[in-house]
Protein backbone atom coordinates (compact mmCIF):
# COMPACT_ATOMS: atom_id res chain seq x y z
CA UNK A 1 0.00 0.00 0.00
CA UNK A 2 1.19 3.66 -1.27
CA UNK A 3 2.10 5.53 1.93
CA UNK A 4 0.70 9.36 2.09
CA UNK A 5 2.74 12.25 0.63
CA UNK A 6 2.69 13.70 3.90
CA UNK A 7 4.02 10.59 5.50
CA UNK A 8 6.65 10.55 2.79
CA UNK A 9 7.74 13.97 3.40
CA UNK A 10 8.25 13.24 7.17
CA UNK A 11 10.17 10.16 6.39
CA UNK A 12 12.37 12.63 4.41
CA UNK A 13 12.88 15.31 7.59
CA UNK A 14 13.67 12.58 10.29
CA UNK A 15 16.12 11.61 7.64
CA UNK A 16 17.72 14.68 6.73
CA UNK A 17 17.12 15.61 10.75
CA UNK A 18 20.23 14.59 13.07
CA UNK A 19 21.16 17.68 14.52
CA UNK A 20 20.22 19.85 11.25
CA UNK A 21 17.61 20.11 9.50
CA UNK A 22 18.39 21.03 5.38
CA UNK A 23 16.88 23.83 4.28
CA UNK A 24 15.15 22.74 1.18
CA UNK A 25 13.84 19.95 3.42
CA UNK A 26 12.48 22.05 6.18
CA UNK A 27 8.42 22.64 6.85
CA UNK A 28 8.85 26.43 6.29
CA UNK A 29 10.57 26.07 3.21
CA UNK A 30 8.33 23.21 1.63
CA UNK A 31 5.44 24.84 2.58
CA UNK A 32 6.70 28.24 1.30
CA UNK A 33 7.70 27.15 -2.13
CA UNK A 34 4.52 25.36 -2.36
CA UNK A 35 2.32 28.84 -1.60
CA UNK A 36 4.77 31.10 -3.54
CA UNK A 37 4.46 28.65 -6.92
CA UNK A 38 0.50 28.02 -6.84
CA UNK A 39 0.16 31.75 -6.15
CA UNK A 40 2.25 32.70 -9.33
CA UNK A 41 0.34 30.18 -11.33
CA UNK A 42 -2.59 31.45 -9.71
CA UNK A 43 -1.37 34.80 -10.67
CA UNK A 44 -0.37 33.54 -14.38
CA UNK A 45 -3.53 31.76 -15.11
CA UNK A 46 -5.80 35.26 -14.04
CA UNK A 47 -3.38 37.90 -16.22
CA UNK A 48 -6.19 37.51 -19.28
CA UNK A 49 -8.34 39.29 -16.40
CA UNK A 50 -5.84 41.34 -15.15
CA UNK A 51 -6.30 39.79 -11.57
CA UNK A 52 -3.46 38.58 -9.56
CA UNK A 53 -3.78 35.97 -6.62
CA UNK A 54 -4.01 38.40 -4.21
CA UNK A 55 -6.25 40.63 -5.38
CA UNK A 56 -8.14 37.31 -6.29
CA UNK A 57 -8.51 36.66 -2.61
CA UNK A 58 -9.84 40.06 -1.51
CA UNK A 59 -12.30 39.50 -4.42
CA UNK A 60 -13.22 35.92 -3.51
CA UNK A 61 -13.79 37.29 0.35
CA UNK A 62 -16.31 39.92 -1.06
CA UNK A 63 -18.19 37.47 -3.11
CA UNK A 64 -18.62 35.75 0.10
CA UNK A 65 -19.13 38.23 2.08
CA UNK A 66 -19.82 42.12 0.39
CA UNK A 67 -19.28 45.21 2.74
CA UNK A 68 -15.96 44.40 4.62
CA UNK A 69 -13.77 46.94 6.23
CA UNK A 70 -10.29 46.90 5.39
CA UNK A 71 -9.41 45.26 8.71
CA UNK A 72 -11.16 42.48 8.05
CA UNK A 73 -10.26 41.85 5.08
CA UNK A 74 -6.63 42.10 6.11
CA UNK A 75 -7.24 39.50 8.89
CA UNK A 76 -8.66 37.29 6.39
CA UNK A 77 -5.68 37.33 4.08
CA UNK A 78 -2.93 37.52 6.55
CA UNK A 79 -1.77 40.59 5.38
CA UNK A 80 -1.50 43.69 6.91
CA UNK A 81 -3.23 46.94 6.93
CA UNK A 82 -0.86 49.01 4.12
CA UNK A 83 -0.99 45.94 1.60
CA UNK A 84 -4.60 45.66 1.72
CA UNK A 85 -4.62 49.74 1.04
CA UNK A 86 -2.38 49.11 -2.04
CA UNK A 87 -4.62 46.06 -3.31
CA UNK A 88 -8.09 47.65 -2.52
CA UNK A 89 -6.27 50.64 -4.23
CA UNK A 90 -5.63 48.78 -7.55
CA UNK A 91 -8.84 46.94 -7.17
CA UNK A 92 -10.30 50.22 -7.29
CA UNK A 93 -8.99 52.06 -10.48
CA UNK A 94 -10.24 49.08 -12.25
CA UNK A 95 -13.77 49.62 -11.31
CA UNK A 96 -14.03 46.00 -9.54
CA UNK A 97 -14.55 47.53 -5.81
CA UNK A 98 -15.23 50.95 -4.41
CA UNK A 99 -15.47 52.26 -0.68
CA UNK A 100 -18.16 53.69 1.26
CA UNK A 101 -18.62 55.51 4.28
CA UNK A 102 -19.68 52.90 6.87
CA UNK A 103 -22.77 53.95 7.83
CA UNK A 104 -22.16 53.09 11.85
CA UNK A 105 -19.13 54.57 12.08
CA UNK A 106 -18.52 57.45 9.07
CA UNK A 107 -14.65 57.36 9.81
CA UNK A 108 -14.38 53.47 8.40
CA UNK A 109 -14.90 53.13 5.11
CA UNK A 110 -16.02 49.49 3.84
CA UNK A 111 -15.35 47.85 0.65
CA UNK A 112 -17.68 46.72 -2.01
CA UNK A 113 -17.98 44.80 -5.05
CA UNK A 114 -18.99 46.67 -8.23
CA UNK A 115 -21.11 45.08 -10.87
CA UNK A 116 -18.14 43.98 -12.45
CA UNK A 117 -15.90 42.83 -9.51
CA UNK A 118 -19.45 40.68 -9.32
CA UNK A 119 -19.55 39.28 -12.62
CA UNK A 120 -16.08 38.27 -12.17
CA UNK A 121 -16.56 35.65 -10.04
CA UNK A 122 -17.55 32.46 -11.96
CA UNK A 123 -14.52 32.90 -14.45
CA UNK A 124 -12.11 33.59 -11.57
CA UNK A 125 -13.56 30.74 -9.58
CA UNK A 126 -13.25 28.05 -12.25
CA UNK A 127 -9.36 29.48 -13.08
CA UNK A 128 -8.80 29.15 -9.85
CA UNK A 129 -10.33 25.84 -9.35
CA UNK A 130 -8.73 24.71 -12.44
CA UNK A 131 -5.52 26.05 -11.16
CA UNK A 132 -5.66 24.04 -8.07
CA UNK A 133 -6.73 20.97 -9.58
CA UNK A 134 -3.78 20.81 -11.68
CA UNK A 135 -1.33 21.37 -8.51
CA UNK A 136 -3.11 18.88 -6.73
CA UNK A 137 -2.65 16.70 -9.47
CA UNK A 138 -1.59 12.57 -8.70
CA UNK A 139 -2.03 13.25 -5.04
CA UNK A 140 -5.42 10.76 -3.70
CA UNK A 141 -8.21 12.88 -1.54
CA UNK A 142 -7.54 11.37 1.53
CA UNK A 143 -4.21 12.44 1.36
CA UNK A 144 -4.69 16.00 0.64
CA UNK A 145 -8.09 15.99 3.00
CA UNK A 146 -5.12 15.31 5.51
CA UNK A 147 -2.88 17.60 4.16
CA UNK A 148 -5.50 20.31 4.76
CA UNK A 149 -6.42 19.22 8.11
CA UNK A 150 -2.82 19.41 9.64
CA UNK A 151 -2.08 23.19 7.58
CA UNK A 152 -5.03 24.51 9.54
CA UNK A 153 -4.12 23.04 12.80
CA UNK A 154 -0.58 24.89 12.25
CA UNK A 155 -2.55 28.00 11.23
CA UNK A 156 -4.64 27.77 14.58
CA UNK A 157 -1.31 27.20 16.52
CA UNK A 158 0.53 29.93 14.76
CA UNK A 159 -2.35 32.43 14.90
CA UNK A 160 -2.75 32.31 19.04
CA UNK A 161 -0.60 34.81 20.82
Amino acid sequence: MRSSIFSEWLNIQRKSMGNKVKAENSLSTVIGKASRLLANRISKNLSDHQVTAEQWTILANLWQHNGQTQQSLADLSNKNKASITHLVDNLEKRQLVERRADDADRRNKKIFLTEEGRALQEALSKIVKKTTKEATEGIDKKELKSVRKVLKKMVENLATP
